[in-house]
């Protein structure tokens, strides 16, 4: 159906429906605002879903956070405000109330794309409400909108890993590419027990160059090898690199005692390598373990370490190279 049919159509009854996952970077956080490249996995065991429903009156959103009038949602939630909005503007809809129903597994501030999942979650659900279809670039578009208003300058990163199913290359400003793996990473994702905040993180950083531009540098060059380690299947190395970018994310003032002690946990627990993932701040930590026996066992290790949430992330079989 094209989207005039559709819109003019928008006061029947239809309900959209739409979702999205998390995601964790492996390497590049922080240097990818600067225009290096990073690399984003999909964590799909953490995910959004999104129900919009036709209501009377005026527009309305449920969520763990706030229950209400979509105009008097709080600060913390203004991407939203700002982005549906424009997404109903765009589509000639502004006179449609709608509730939208947020339904989220993943823990805001912890470096696992919450907010970027929740905006593309809300881009499909809405789409799939008037029956308009949607193209990537504009439901990059539309997220990135939510994300700026939310962070000040996201890269992008997290609103591509947030709608793509495949392991991903990207740099800012040049898009993404898709990786294939020689073989499957075994990897196990813990949350420390305090969250961050990716806005205040990026402007501390921005803040403190020229200081910080070797960090920022060394983590290009980091992920840039990193890339060689999983074309190549080359994970001892990759582990070793995981390690070294956490020493970088160190030197940005960006890392936690209470992260850098499960990062040191996961070390002893015979990981290959372990990091922050994120902005940081507080958040989460990723550990490559070398198989699956190693990844249930640095599992036990971290749930002991005192991680607040832990699971298994394994790279799915369609995304190793044939």
């Amino acid at each position: 159906m094209d989207r005039d049919r559709a819109v003019g159509m928008h006061r029947s009854e239809w309900q959209g429906q739409g979702s999205a996952h998390g995601k964790v970077i492996l390497l590049g956080e922080h240097a990818v605002v600067y225009g290096h490249p990073a690399i984003a996995l999909p964590f799909s065991s953490v995910a959004v879903d999104v129900q919009v429903i036709p209501v009377t009156g005026l527009d309305a959103l449920d969520c763990a956070y706030y229950r209400g009038p979509l105009a008097a949602a709080p600060k913390t939630l203004l991407g939203l405000r700002v982005m549906i909005p424009a997404i109903r503007d765009r589509l000639g809809a502004s006179d449609d109330p709608v509730r939208i129903v947020i339904t989220s597994t993943i823990p805001a501030g912890f470096g696992l794309g919450s907010s970027a999942a929740v905006a593309v979650g809300t881009i499909r659900a809405l789409y799939d409400r008037y029956r308009v279809p949607l193209s990537r670039e504009e439901l990059w578009d539309l997220a990135h909108l939510a994300e700026t208003v939310v962070h000040g300058t996201p890269s992008g990163i997290d609103v591509r890993a947030a709608s793509t199913d495949s392991p991903l290359w990207f740099t800012r400003g040049e898009g993404l590419t898709t990786l294939l793996l020689p073989r499957r990473l075994f990897l196990v994702v813990a949350t420390s027990n305090s969250p961050g905040h990716t806005g205040i993180m990026v402007r501390r950083v921005q803040a403190s160059r020229p200081r910080t531009n070797g960090p920022i540098e060394r983590l290009g060059a980091l992920t840039h090898t990193a890339r060689d380690c999983l074309a190549s299947g080359d994970y001892k190395l990759l582990g070793t690199l995981l390690t070294e970018g956490h020493q970088e994310l160190r030197a940005l003032n960006v890392t936690t005692p209470d992260v850098d002690r499960l990062v040191e946990a996961a070390l002893l627990g015979q990981a290959l390598g372990a990091k922050l993932t994120g902005s940081g701040g507080g958040g989460t930590i990723i550990a490559l373990a070398p198989d699956a026996t190693g990844q249930r066992n640095l599992a036990r290790t971290l749930q002991r370490a005192g991680a607040k949430n832990v699971w298994a992330l394994t790279t799915l079989e369609r995304d190793v190279t044939p």
